[in-house]
C-alpha cells in the first residue's frame, strides 16, 4: 500500500490531465499491471507518476517549498529597541505607538518580520537624530542669547520646524558654516 501523499499525487495528476476512468485504468494497467491505485505499492508508484509526467503532468511544489526559514531574532531586535528607548528616555508605549502607526500591530512582541522591527528601529533613530540636532541648535542659541521663537522668526522658519528632520539638518549645516 502506498502513502496518502503519493495516492493524492496520482489522483491530482489524473484530474489535471483530464483522464477518463477508462484512460486512467489503461495507464495503470500498461505501466504497472494494476487496475486501481489502491493496488499500487511504494516500489511501482514512481513508474505511474513518471508516466503522468511524460503525458504532460507538472507536479506543483508544496506551498512551503522555496520559503526561507524564519531567521528573525525578535529578542535581539527588542533589545536594540530597548536600548534606543533608554537613550531617548522614552517608554515602551512610545515604541508600540510607532509600531501601531507603521504596521497596525499593537504590541512589539507581536511583530512578525524583521522589516517590521527595522521600521520601528529606524523611526527611533530618526527621533534620536531630531533630538540631537535640536539640542545642538539650542546650544548655539544659548551661546548667542537667542530664544527658539526669536530664532524662528528671524529665519522665517515654518511652524513645527523643531520636528522636521530636513529643516533641522539644514539649520545645523548652516550653523556649522558660520563657525
Amino acid at each position: 500500500m502506498i502513502s496518502k501523499n503519493k495516492l493524492a499525487q496520482i489522483h491530482i495528476a489524473r484530474q489535471q490531465l483530464g483522464l477518463s476512468d477508462d484512460e486512467y485504468r489503461a495507464i495503470l494497467a500498461r505501466t504497472v499491471g494494476v487496475s486501481s491505485a489502491k493496488e499500487l505499492t511504494d516500489s511501482n508508484v514512481g513508474r505511474v507518476l513518471h508516466e503522468f509526467k511524460r503525458l504532460g503532468w507538472k507536479p506543483k511544489a508544496p506551498k512551503r517549498a522555496g520559503r526561507q526559514p524564519n531567521t528573525l531574532n525578535s529578542e535581539e531586535m527588542l533589545q536594540k529597541i530597548e536600548a534606543q528607548l533608554c537613550e531617548l528616555g522614552a517608554s515602551w508605549a512610545y515604541a508600540e505607538a510607532i509600531a501601531r502607526r507603521q504596521t497596525g500591530i499593537a504590541k512589539l512582541e507581536w511583530l512578525k518580520t524583521e522589516k517590521q522591527y527595522r521600521g520601528v528601529i529606524a523611526a527611533l533613530d530618526v527621533e534620536q537624530e531630531k533630538r540631537d540636532r535640536l539640542a545642538a541648535i539650542d546650544r548655539h542659541l544659548e551661546k548667542t542669547g537667542q530664544t527658539r521663537d526669536a530664532f524662528a522668526a528671524q529665519c522665517q522658519l515654518p511652524h513645527g520646524w523643531e520636528r522636521n528632520l530636513l529643516t533641522l539638518r539644514a539649520i545645523c549645516e548652516g550653523l556649522e558654516r558660520l563657525r
